[in-house]
């Protein structure tokens, strides 16, 4: 008799806790839908805040700070004003050619490239071996600069920025990268973090996504190159120099 109870208090207690369990959520899923959120969009606006670890000679890691601000016409648009502690860069494309100036030197150069904007940074970035910041969102592949994931997981809903987001890990043989998107119907990539395991010291770049906004009504006139007074234009040779 009393065998009967545990067996039966057993199974109902089994039923509760697999009933109770939560389900398991593919990060891969979820990473994709926010591609896939970010692919549908025309144009996008967006402001991204971030840091990044630079190692010096003597083993020390450093912490720098930056921004970004990204006006994207999924056609044939881009803008991009970048600046931190040690460098800043303006980008932009109209569709036939994009302009990249380093306002620090006060120097620029101009490439002739058609097509989207995906691919134009293609384009510029086989044949002259130049890779824009957040050339893989602006691709809409989140996950295209990451080497094959060895391990992926789901580490919960966690806090970014204000927010309740899925907490996603995919981890390489030569870099991990942490990703932080909403929860709901609408989600949207709100964090990420890179580890950088194959440069000595581990250093960290962290980018956090402010005020997106998928439906931005931007003017043609942002994508056309606004040079300062006294800019000089230079060359740039294919990759390899050929």
């Amino acid at each position: 008799m009393l065998k009967s109870i545990y067996l039966l208090l057993s199974g109902v207690l089994f039923y509760s806790a697999t009933a109770c369990a939560e389900p398991v959520l593919d990060p891969f899923e979820i990473a994709r839908s926010a591609s896939d959120r970010l692919s549908a969009a025309s144009s996008v606006s967006v402001h991204i805040e971030k840091r990044f670890d630079v190692v010096l000679h003597n083993g020390a890691k450093v912490e720098y700070s930056g921004a970004l601000q990204v006006l994207s016409s999924k056609s044939n648009g881009l803008f991009m004003d970048y600046g931190d502690d040690l460098s800043a860069r303006q980008v932009w494309y109209d569709g036939s050619s994009m302009t990249m100036l380093d306002p620090l030197k006060n120097l620029y150069v101009t490439i002739p490239v058609e097509g989207s904007v995906a691919v134009a940074l293609t384009t510029v970035s086989e044949k002259h071996g130049l890779d824009l910041p957040l050339k893989p969102l602006l691709q809409d592949n989140l996950l295209e600069k990451m080497e094959p994931v060895v391990r992926a997981s789901h580490l919960g809903i966690h806090d970014a920025e204000g927010e309740p987001c899925h907490h996603l890990l995919f981890l390489g043989e030569h870099l991990d990268m942490q990703l932080w998107i909403t929860t709901g119907d609408a989600p949207l990539l709100r964090k990420l973090v890179v580890t950088l395991w194959e440069i000595e010291g581990s250093p960290q770049q962290s980018l956090t996504f402010h005020d997106w906004n998928l439906e931005a009504v931007i003017d043609p006139e942002e994508f056309e190159a606004q040079l300062p007074d006294g800019a000089m234009a230079i060359e740039i040779l294919p990759a390899g120099g050929e």
